[in-house]
């Protein structure tokens, strides 16, 4: 498999957040991501219909049988899992890493999102596969420096040392 440079950003949010939302367009590699995680997760995917089932049938029992290391996949396919899982974060705010949704960019995800969860998530847009990954580069420096807010000047270093490492000199 492939190392994404997202990986190391996910298990960061998942010690600060009780609940990671990861997005992505079709087939950008969210499930094989959410297959390296470390432990024992419990994975749900809202596409198989006794997943779906098992979830939609009463959420809040749902979520407090099932109250840690929770992958739900295609999230945006089971609307009424956001109000549960907001109740079921709320009843313990401090604990991190419990759960992690993934779904496709859609505009009905964010929404759900932003109305039931605003404040107790972190989202995460995950891209195809880059360049640098599939060479097997490491991540560029650009993306920690504009984060902090640098200055031109640092960007423009860091954008000449990621040249000098995609193109050496002869």
């Amino acid at each position: 498999m492939i190392s994404r440079h997202i990986q190391s950003h996910l298990k960061t949010l998942l010690t600060h957040f009780p609940c990671v939302v990861l997005t992505g367009v079709r087939q950008c590699g969210k499930t094989t991501l959410l297959g390296t995680l470390p432990g024992e997760w419990q994975r749900f995917d809202m596409e198989n219909s006794t997943d779906r089932q098992q979830l939609l049938a009463d959420p809040d029992l749902f979520f407090r049988l099932h109250a840690d290391k929770v992958v739900i996949d295609e999230a945006q396919l089971a609307p009424p899992l956001f109000s549960a899982l907001r109740v079921a974060i709320d009843r313990d705010r401090s604990l991190k890493g419990r759960f992690l949704l993934s779904g496709s960019s859609s505009p009905e995800l964010v929404k759900q999102i932003s109305e039931s969860l605003a404040g107790r998530v972190a989202r995460l847009e995950m891209a195809p596969l880059s360049l640098s990954e599939a060479w097997q580069l490491p991540p560029s420096r650009l993306y920690p420096l504009l984060a902090e807010g640098a200055t031109i000047e640092s960007l423009q270093e860091a954008a000449a040392a990621r040249l000098s490492v995609l193109l050496p000199a002869e």
